[in-house]
């Protein structure tokens, strides 16, 4: 029983490591080394990349930089290589690591991780609704009322009736003008790709309260005597302030952008205007990878440091948000307008 319980534990650590925005198992990886299997990257508030060799709840985690890996175990000059070009990634979500990984050179990486965990799916089904509902809708006559949040587009197709699943496919076919045998590929495609965007949806959310109450806590620095009465100190947060604003408001932007391109999807539904759908989105993998992962990684040191408002008074405040808040801010707002740019939203000047 022993087995079987860590087992699962060893199973259920490595989903979460894989479904994390700012950790990478190096066991995912094809590296020669044996002692890199257990270890991983992970990201900072700083956005700098670490390899954890090992963390245990009760020693504590062992970081050190990927260049000094060799200082610690034998390591070949390729497995350096490799880990030195994977440090340099700005996200290690699954979707911006596909193109990433590709054009890294860094191949031969199973396809299982690259895709998220069946239970981050799962717990995805509530953000994945919208983008299922207009299939069910169009081709199967269901309103969303009559899904269950679990279901998802394999389970909705799946049915013993041959015939009818035939009927169905054919359905979908005539719509959007694929050829019969082309739909359950198209259905696979699209899958992966509202997924991306639930995934994309359900990271930002998961800190969305978390930066409400950061916002509220700055606003309470620049009140305090210390900070107000000096303009060096004032600007300093009022920059990180205004930054993360444009950043929270702005990845909120580009969701919705997402959102009305998959609703003008439906309005003209063909392989062409798919194409054209996904291509717009997973062009975005990649810079909403990396602000979210720079967002998420700064906001849980931040809460963890500071789980309530009246935890530090404002010097200890002020070093924080200087020392760990304030580092990247720049480089994720010039990421972020870049990201504008390609989906045709309006520059931002801070």
């Amino acid at each position: 029983m022993a087995n079987v319980n860590d087992d699962k534990k060893s199973h259920d650590k490595k989903n979460k490591e894989r479904d994390a925005i700012d950790t990478l198992p190096l066991s995912d990886i094809p590296l020669s080394s044996t002692g890199l299997k257990g270890a991983k990257l992970v990201k900072n508030s700083r956005m700098e990349t670490s390899v954890e060799i090992f963390s245990d709840p009760l020693s504590g985690s062992l970081q050190v930089a990927p260049e000094s890996i060799s200082d610690f175990m034998k390591t070949s000059p390729q497995d350096q290589v490799v880990i030195n070009k994977l440090s340099g990634l700005y996200s290690f979500d699954v979707y911006s690591l596909r193109s990433n990984l590709k054009s890294l050179g860094v191949e031969a990486v199973d396809a299982e991780a690259l895709e998220l965990s069946d239970e981050m799916k799962e717990g995805l089904s509530l953000y994945s609704l919208e983008f299922v509902s207009p299939l069910i809708e169009k081709i199967y006559g269901k309103d969303r009322d009559e899904l269950k949040g679990s279901q998802d587009l394999s389970r909705i197709i799946k049915d013993t009736d041959i015939a009818k699943v035939k009927a169905n496919l054919q359905k979908i076919a005539e719509r959007t003008g694929m050829q019969l045998q082309e739909i359950p590929e198209f259905l696979k495609e699209y899958s992966d790709v509202y997924l991306s965007v639930a995934y994309y949806r359900y990271s930002f959310e998961s800190i969305a309260a978390d930066t409400e109450r950061f916002l509220f806590w700055l606003e309470g620095l620049k009140a305090t005597r210390e900070i107000a009465s000096n303009p060096q100190n004032l600007a300093q947060i009022k920059q990180i302030e205004t930054i993360i604003r444009f950043l929270h408001a702005s990845i909120r932007e580009r969701l919705a952008k997402f959102r009305s391109t998959f609703e003008m999807f439906w309005l003209d539904i063909n392989r062409e205007s798919f194409i054209n759908m996904r291509k717009q989105i997973e062009d975005n993998h990649g810079s909403m990878g990396a602000v979210l992962c720079g967002l998420i990684v700064k906001m849980h040191l931040w809460k963890k440091e500071f789980p309530n408002n009246n935890v530090g008074g404002p010097s200890t405040r002020l070093k924080f948000a200087t020392a760990e808040m304030e580092p990247g801010l720049i480089k994720l707002k010039d990421m972020e307008n870049e990201a504008r740019k390609k989906l045709g939203l309006p520059l931002v000047k801070i």
